[in-house]
């Protein structure tokens, strides 16, 4: 089996119907400074076509098997506090050129860089590119190979001149070296009623396991951003799939009831739960806002509220008159009937909060990306 860095595994996912990052597998030799990005097969460098790229962030087109692991890489670094966004991704000939032109020999000639292949990232933080003594950088170092992201090394001071701790590679299918593969682009897992699991991928390949049937996936679907989150229909016999975008996908006995895909977001979706029925859902935003579909009722939200850490996730109550939203931090906020029983905000915690289940009326569990579960009620 090889490694599946940060996979949303299927532990406890009887338990709680939300992702839990497995520890970090080692990268093997994929992640290596010598070691390169591959070309994408039947194209030509910076003339990708719109069906090989999916938009990981505004800034960010990128290939779309790279996508999910340099989404999830993202994401860890918000939900720890660390200030990390993108500048580009994918880049097409044209902008080669005028790259070549204003930076000469720091630009790799037309035709020639990662960026045209959308398997190379320019990050910044909240003052513009990093710097090597960025604290930004210093947790790539850390943290980017188990999602098969690369600093290579040309890019490290003494490779050549050109300096660029931003610039990093996406190695994860192994590279030009043929490494081990670091597999690291399942978002999440559903748990069955009736037991076993649905895991999910960025670009909406499922999953089953544990004897939960299995009623397909959206990898067919022409995406445009990630699956982030999902939900089970209530006997267990269907699931929903949900886009950063606010894409909804039903399949099996899941209905269809609406999404926000297409219309604005000031923030992107980052999860959903259905309502006792199975005939609603609900879909909650990064900044806590919040989105009721088919007989799921609006009981409030965070959005346009200042938040510490963003929201990661959310669950109903067993009524379904209510639910609630946990941040990054563990902070719990309570709607309609759902009764707060303790958080982890304020509390030092070893990794972040990715998510939350009901356990009953007025109980709930709270997981952490390193596997830890914290109950109340």
């Amino acid at each position: 089996m090889r490694p599946r860095s940060l996979v949303r595994a299927a532990v406890l996912a009887a338990l709680v119907s939300l992702a839990l990052p497995a520890a970090p597998a080692l990268a093997g030799p994929a992640v290596h400074p010598d070691n390169r990005p591959t070309p994408v097969p039947g194209r030509s460098n910076g003339k990708l076509q719109s069906g090989d790229l999916i938009t990981v962030q505004p800034s960010c087109v990128a290939y779309r098997p790279a996508a999910a692991s340099l989404a999830l890489l993202l994401d860890a670094a918000r939900h720890e506090g660390v200030d990390l966004g993108t500048t580009e991704c994918y880049r097409p000939l044209d902008n080669q050129v005028r790259e070549r032109q204003r930076f000469g020999p720091c630009a790799a000639p037309p035709g020639t860089s990662q960026h045209g292949w959308g398997k190379a990232v320019d990050l910044r933080d909240s003052r513009g590119g990093l710097t090597f003594s960025s604290p930004a950088f210093r947790w790539l170092q850390d943290n980017a190979w188990a999602y098969g992201w690369n600093h290579p090394g040309w890019a490290r001071p003494g490779g050549g001149g050109c300096d660029e701790p931003w610039h990093w590679e996406w190695v994860g299918d192994g590279g030009a070296m043929g490494g081990t593969p670091v597999e690291a682009d399942v978002m999440g897992v559903v748990s069955q009623p009736a037991g076993g699991w649905w895991s999910f991928t960025g670009l909406g390949a499922v999953t089953a396991g544990g004897g939960a049937p299995s009623h397909g996936g959206a990898e067919g679907v022409p995406l445009s951003r990630l699956v982030v989150g999902g939900a089970a229909t209530p006997d267990g016999g269907g699931y929903w799939l949900v886009a950063a975008d606010g894409g909804v996908f039903a399949f099996g006995d899941a209905r269809y009831f609406g999404s926000m895909g297409g219309r604005f977001l000031h923030r992107p979706i980052v999860g959903m739960a259905a309502t006792a029925s199975g005939l609603g859902y609900w879909l909650v935003a990064s900044d806590g806002g919040m989105f009721a579909f088919g007989d799921a009722g609006f009981y409030g939200s965070m959005g346009g509220s200042a938040l510490n850490r963003p929201m990661v996730g959310m669950a109903a109550t067993p009524s379904g008159l209510g639910y609630w939203l946990v941040a990054s931090d563990g902070g719990v906020f309570t709607y309609g009937d759902a009764a707060f029983a303790g958080s982890t905000g304020g509390m030092r915690l070893n990794r972040a909060v990715v998510g939350m289940a009901a356990a009953g009326p007025g109980a709930y569990w709270l997981a952490a990306s390193d596997g830890g579960v914290f109950s109340f009620g």
